[in-house]
């Protein structure tokens, strides 16, 4: 699959239990999308979408995946 940010190769890590999507991505790393957010932030441009990852990393506790929800969009 391509990285939904970025564009580069990556891979689809998604447990069957997580409501979303988790991205292995060499460039933008590891992250997730919750489902409720994941139309919304398709429909972002790269910008944005670098944003909404900034934004999740920086809530993100430490040991924690950063994980992009509606509140960072």
């Amino acid at each position: 699959m391509d990285c939904p940010i970025c564009g580069a190769e990556a891979k689809n890590a998604t447990p069957g239990d997580f409501d979303g999507l988790i991205i292995q991505c060499k460039h933008c790393g590891d992250y997730g999308i919750t489902d409720n957010a994941l139309n919304d932030f398709l429909r972002l441009n790269f910008d944005a979408r670098q944003s909404a990852l900034a934004k999740a990393k920086r809530g993100a506790t430490v040991g924690t995946r950063p994980t992009i929800d509606a509140s960072c969009l």
